[in-house]
């Protein structure tokens, strides 16, 4: 059962990342996602992202999860941190006071961007999710002794906001020294969920494990309306019988009722100096709330309890058993709000041979309802051509060690703009039960995007293509 559960946490922390945006991608000027980070990085052509395929991407953190912190190397071999010869002490003085995992999901709907006479519009349509769960250090102390007797977890938290987002943004060059940016969205709350565990146990023992939940609910968003009895035990009471509509019907309904829905804002500049070698830019992006209605609002009462007596590997079954129930306490009369997850990108760069070559260091903070999370990454970019883009990058905090190397690759000729990308790559490796793992990798972070090109930008220096720039410089 322990090497069950290591080989899982391991696969947990090797998915585990530090954000919402592909960072590597921040000095890429043919790619259009670097406009998410930063609304004055326009890139070098109009776009029309596809469906769906035009941006895609799923990004996990977490403050505690990572292979060097399961795995450790001892007398010329790996073991985990299961291992009687690492110490209780030794394990615990990596683990915070309270672990933060979370995960966002970012799906590209539609996706345009435009150079027009004297300045760069994009219009976008997406889905994303973004999900925190706030874990007692207790968890920690447990998942090394996993020993008989009774394990606490109180203080765990969950905290789910999903939504359609609907952007319009600009990009205003001045002159040739600056341009700021600004993205306007409209928020469409589809899904909001808040669990609060104030007990949660685990009593273990040679024969079972058997466990208990209480905590406090509260839920909001169009699968959701208040029309039920207080005291009811049924969350389908409380919910659209999922089988019936489609999901054209529930966003039909939703887009008909707007009683959950909010704005957002982002905001960036770039200047540029020393005959544009050097830029330094930043911005302020997801600046906004959601608003959920008191006609879409769930509020009740989870207990759950649980038994675990193992598993017949001969025949497959389970010894297990336990109930849950969900007691509905208040018809939702209020409504409330909440708000995204800011995020502050501080970046400066540094070109050289016509820009042909760029050297960037990106700071990445990322304020979120149970912790702040900040990053340093530093990226060589090569621009070869009018069409191809390649970078290279290593983050230095959140406990990154050398060896874990960032790459994103964006081919931009006429007519098509692929980009594909991860932040964090591992580069060395250590066997575990013939099981190859990176060692030092905490993260990983992967994004693509398929989209077809439109007209270059024509009203700026700092905007045409490396072999253009050498042409005029030239002349």
């Amino acid at each position: 059962m322990k090497r069950y559960l290591t080989l899982l946490v391991a696969a947990i922390a090797l998915c585990g990342t530090t954000a919402a945006q592909m960072r590597t991608a921040y000095f890429m000027e043919g790619s259009y996602f670097r406009t998410d980070m930063n609304p004055a990085l326009a890139p070098t052509r109009g776009y029309i992202a596809l469906p769906a395929l035009g941006g895609v991407g799923l990004n996990l953190n977490n403050n505690f999860l990572s292979v060097d912190n399961m795995f450790y190397k001892r007398g010329g071999e790996v073991v985990t941190f299961l291992n009687e010869q690492v110490t209780t002490d030794e394990f615990m003085k990596k683990m915070p006071k309270i672990g933060a995992l979370g995960l966002n999901a970012d799906v590209n709907l539609l996706g345009f961007g435009a150079h027009t006479k004297r300045m760069f519009w994009n219009v976008s349509m997406r889905m994303r999710s973004q999900t925190d769960v706030s874990l007692n250090s207790d968890i920690f102390s447990t998942l090394k002794s996993l020993g008989n007797g009774r394990h606490e977890f109180a203080g765990t938290s969950i905290n789910s906001l999903n939504f359609m987002e609907l952007g319009v943004g600009v990009a205003i060059p001045i002159k040739q020294i600056a341009t700021v940016g600004v993205r306007v969205k409209g928020l469409l709350g589809l899904a909001h969920l808040q669990a609060d565990l104030g007990s949660m146990y685990a009593d273990v023992n040679s024969r079972a494990v058997t466990g208990s939940v209480r905590g406090n609910l509260r839920a909001a968003g169009v699968l959701f309306h208040s029309g039920y009895a207080p005291g009811s035990t049924d969350i389908t009471d409380a919910m659209i019988n999922l089988e019936g509509p489609s999901v054209g019907e529930v966003m039909k309904t939703a887009l008909g009722q707007m009683k959950s829905g909010g704005v957002a804002i982002d905001l960036g500049a770039e200047v540029r100096l020393l005959d544009d070698h050097l830029r330094i830019s930043a911005a302020l992006t997801d600046l906004g709330f959601i608003s959920w209605g008191k006609g879409t609002i769930v509020k009740g009462e989870a207990n759950a309890d649980f038994f675990f007596e193992g598993i017949n590997f001969e025949s497959g079954e389970e010894a297990a058993d336990g109930s849950a129930e969900l007691l509905l306490t208040d018809p939702g009369t209020k409504g409330y709000t909440t708000r995204l997850n800011c995020t502050l990108n501080v970046g400066v760069e540094y070109n050289i041979l016509n820009n042909h070559i760029a050297f960037g260091l990106l700071s990445h903070t990322e304020f979120r309802p149970s912790t702040t999370l900040t990053e340093l990454t530093a990226s060589v970019n090569f621009r070869i051509g009018r069409w191809f883009t390649t970078t290279l990058s290593h983050t230095f905090l959140n406990r990154n060690r050398p060896g874990i190397f960032g790459f994103a690759l964006n081919v931009h000729p006429t007519g098509v703009n692929l980009f594909l990308g991860a932040d964090f790559i591992g580069t060395q490796f250590a066997k575990y039960d013939t099981i190859p793992l990176p060692m030092y990798m905490k993260s990983v972070n992967v994004y693509a995007g398929l989209g077809f090109n439109l007209g270059k930008a024509k009203y700026m220096k700092c905007m045409q293509t490396p072999s253009k720039r050498e042409k005029k410089s030239k002349k």
